[in-house]
């Protein structure tokens, strides 16, 4: 039931927008299968970033329509070269910011650290990688300066996947020890997985505002004030949706 309200009101939200906007935003993703905050069913996207996007944009003069890329950094990519507007869930970099505007965050993200329930407990993020551990990661996502020191020496232990369902997959077969992800995505997938537990004797990996990623090439200044002020206007919706869910 409550999958056939998602697409029912994505529906209404395109549909509105469809006669409202005059100007349309392409929104690269990577993910298909990233719940709860997205997925592709039956030709849809659907899910918590879905709606908070629609939240976001409803009654705008933007339309947005999603489109799937293989790789986050395929998307960063073609948000380069202006083929992509915007992406969502983008945690600021300096680099990034070379080529991308950031929005005003419009929620927090909090990295943690799953393992294997046959891997050993660890309290520093070291400790993994000096007993040659493996640790699945997204592929172009950014986990904090400690952990970007680290995956260069010991690159070889980092695995780098394009999609949450993988990396959590090859944790319950133990071809990892260790994934890095959101605290609301691992939570999904660890009622998935009976194998699969947090690590309490470590802090998090990282926490950080997140933030809709808009391109420089395609975009202008007055697009990002625009979004702000959107962003801002809807708050409060945005807020209950990720307390809803």
């Amino acid at each position: 039931m409550k999958t056939l309200f998602l697409a029912f009101t994505t529906l209404l939200f395109t549909q509105f927008n469809a006669l409202a906007c005059t100007k349309k935003l392409v929104m690269g993703t990577n993910e298909t299968n990233w719940a709860p905050y997205l997925i592709k069913q039956d030709g849809q996207f659907l899910g918590i970033e879905v709606d908070v996007v629609n939240s976001t944009f409803y009654g705008s003069t933007y339309c947005v329509e999603w489109v799937y890329f293989p790789s986050l950094s395929r998307v960063q990519e073609e948000l380069k070269n202006g083929r992509v507007d915007i992406t969502f869930a983008a945690s600021f970099t300096e680099q990034r910011a070379q080529y991308a505007y950031f929005s005003l965050p419009y929620r927090e993200e909090i990295m943690l650290l799953y393992k294997h329930k046959d891997a050993p407990d660890v309290t520093t993020l070291p400790a993994i990688f000096n007993k040659s551990h493996t640790t699945a990661v997204n592929r172009g996502s950014f986990f904090g300066d400690e952990f970007e020191q680290l995956r260069q020496p010991f690159f070889k232990q980092v695995i780098l996947t394009a999609q949450a369902k993988n990396r959590f997959g090859m944790l319950d077969k133990k071809r990892v020890d260790y994934v890095i992800e959101d605290s609301v995505v691992a939570a999904h997938f660890a009622k998935k997985y009976n194998s699969i537990m947090k690590v309490n004797s470590i802090a998090p990996i990282h926490i950080n505002n997140v933030h809709f990623m808009l391109s420089k090439k395609s975009l202008l200044p007055a697009d990002v004030t625009a979004i702000n002020q959107l962003i801002y206007k809807n708050k409060e919706a945005i807020k209950l949706i990720y307390q809803n869910n």
